[in-house]
C-alpha cells in the first residue's frame, strides 16, 4: 500500500480538471455568443449594404433620369432659341466672350457662322455700350437702335439689354448681385423704321401740299389780273414792235406760270371734272390760241390740223385747255429751236360709234425707252425746268373724261401723245 501522504494530490486532480473544463466551457460559450453577435451584425450589415445598394441604384436611376431630363430641356431650350423670330445673344463682359448666339442673332448682328464667334465679331458700337468704362453703358431694360449699312438699303436692329445675376451672399451678409453675363435681345425693326419714315414723309408731303395749294390760290388771282391787263395792252393799236414783243413775252411768262399754278391746284384737288356737252374743235382752238405766245417765245412753230366739224363730247373746256397747255409746254422743253409742235383732231368710227382722236406731236428729242413707263408718275421729270406734275395732271383729267392718254416716241424723231373721246 502506498503511504497515505500521497492521497491528497490524487484526490484534488479532478477538481482542477473540472475547473479548467468550466473555464473552457465559459470561453466557448463566450465565443459562441460573440460569433452569434458577429453573425447578427454581419446579417445587419448585409441588410444595410443591400438597402444602401438599393438606395444607390434608385439615386443613380433618378440621377440618370434627371440628366436625361436636363438634356431634353437643353435641347428644347436650344430649339426654342433657334426658332425665335428675334436674336438672342449671351455675352460675358468680364471675360469678353460670346457664350451663346442663336441663328437670328448671327444674322442680325452679322456675325459669321462658319467659325466659333469671338468678341471682335460683336459690332463695335455694341461693344462700346457694353464697356462700363465708356460712359455710354447700358442699364437694365435699356434699348438702343443700331443701323447696318447694306449695298442697297439700311437695316435697323433694336437691341435690348438684360443682366444675368448670381446671388453672392452668405449668412449675415446683405445680398449682392454680381453681373457676370449679359443677355442681348435683338429685333429687326427695319420695316417699322421705314414705315415711320414713310409716315413722316407723308406728313411732310401733306404739309407741303397744303402750303403749295395756299400759295397757288394766292398767286392765281394776281395772275388772272396780269393776264387781263396783258391782253388789253396787246390790243392797243399804238404799240410799236418792241412793245408788242415785250407784251408777247409777258403773256408767255404769265401763261407758263399759270400752267404751273393750275397743275399744283389740280394735282392736290380731290374734285371731279364738271363734264358738259362741249364743241371739241372750239375748245382745242381756244387752247392753241392760249398757248401760242409760249411757242413764239421759244421760236417753235405751233400748228393745228383739226377736222372735227361740229361734234361735241362730254368735257370740261377749262380742263381740256389745261391738258393741251401741259402737253405743249412739255413739248417746248424737249423741242429745239425751229421745231414744230402739231395739235391734230379727227373723227373715226369705232365699234358702231364715233370717236374723236386728239394728238399732240412734236419733232423733239424723243423719250428714252427706260423713261417711258415713268413719265406719268408724280414728280418724274427729265428736265430741271419742270416740277414733274404736268403729265400726271393730264392723265388724271383725261381719265376723268372717260378716256386714256398714251404715248409713242422715237429718239431723235419726236413724241406723240394720243387721246380718244367718245362723241355725243
Amino acid at each position: 500500500m502506498l503511504p497515505s501522504s500521497h492521497s491528497g494530490p490524487i484526490d484534488g486532480a479532478p477538481s482542477r480538471r473540472t475547473l479548467a473544463n468550466g473555464h473552457l466551457a465559459d470561453a466557448f460559450s463566450s465565443f459562441i455568443a460573440a460569433a452569434d453577435k458577429l453573425e447578427h451584425s454581419h446579417s445587419r450589415l448585409h441588410d444595410e449594404v443591400v438597402h444602401l445598394r438599393t438606395l444607390l441604384e434608385d439615386r443613380n436611376r433618378a440621377l440618370a433620369s434627371s440628366l436625361a431630363e436636363n438634356e431634353r430641356m437643353r435641347l428644347t431650350v436650344h430649339q426654342i432659341l433657334d426658332g425665335l423670330p428675334c436674336g438672342v445673344a449671351v455675352v460675358d463682359t468680364n471675360r469678353q466672350q460670346i457664350v451663346l448666339l442663336n441663328p437670328e442673332a448671327h444674322r442680325l448682328l452679322e456675325i459669321p457662322t462658319d467659325r466659333p464667334p469671338v468678341w471682335g465679331d460683336v459690332p463695335a458700337r455694341i461693344r462700346t455700350m457694353l464697356d462700363a468704362g465708356s460712359g455710354q453703358a447700358w442699364k437694365e431694360g435699356d434699348e438702343q437702335d443700331f443701323s447696318f449699312e447694306q449695298s442697297d438699303k439700311v437695316r435697323w436692329v433694336t437691341v435690348r439689354y438684360s443682366m444675368m445675376t448670381e446671388g453672392n451672399s452668405t449668412a449675415g451678409e446683405s445680398d449682392k448681385a454680381v453681373c457676370t453675363r449679359v443677355i442681348l435681345t435683338c429685333r429687326d425693326t427695319t420695316i417699322s423704321k421705314e414705315a415711320e419714315q414713310e409716315r413722316e414723309t407723308s406728313r411732310n408731303a401733306v404739309a407741303l401740299a397744303e402750303m403749295a395749294t395756299v400759295l397757288a390760290h394766292e398767286i392765281r388771282n394776281p395772275l388772272g389780273s396780269l393776264e387781263l391787263f396783258a391782253g388789253l395792252l396787246a390790243t392797243d393799236a399804238g404799240l410799236n414792235e418792241d412793245s408788242k414783243q415785250c407784251i408777247q413775252h409777258l403773256q408767255a411768262g404769265v401763261r407758263s406760270l399759270s400752267a404751273v399754278v393750275n397743275n399744283v391746284l389740280r394735282f392736290h384737288s380731290s374734285g371731279t371734272s364738271n363734264l358738259l356737252p362741249t364743241r371739241l374743235a372750239e375748245a382745242l382752238r381756244s387752247a392753241v390760241n392760249f398757248v401760242q405766245p409760249l411757242a413764239r417765245q421759244s421760236k417753235i412753230t405751233l400748228t393745228s390740223r383739226l377736222s372735227l366739224g361740229e361734234i361735241e363730247i362730254a368735257a370740261d373746256a377749262g380742263e381740256l385747255q389745261q391738258v393741251i397747255l401741259n402737253l405743249v409746254c412739255n413739248a417746248l422743253r424737249h423741242t429745239p429751236v425751229g421745231g414744230v409742235i402739231t395739235l391734230s383732231g379727227a373723227v373715226e368710227p369705232r365699234g358702231g360709234q364715233q370717236v374723236a382722236i386728239v394728238e399732240v406731236g412734236d419733232t423733239g428729242r424723243g423719250i428714252r425707252p427706260e423713261d417711258l413707263p415713268h413719265i406719268f408718275e408724280p414728280g418724274f421729270s427729265t428736265s430741271r425746268q419742270s416740277p414733274g406734275l404736268g403729265l400726271t395732271v393730264c392723265q388724271r383729267i383725261v381719265e376723268q373724261h372717260g378716256s386714256a392718254i398714251t404715248v409713242r416716241s422715237e429718239i431723235g424723231k419726236g413724241t406723240v401723245f394720243h387721246m380718244e373721246f367718245a362723241v355725243l
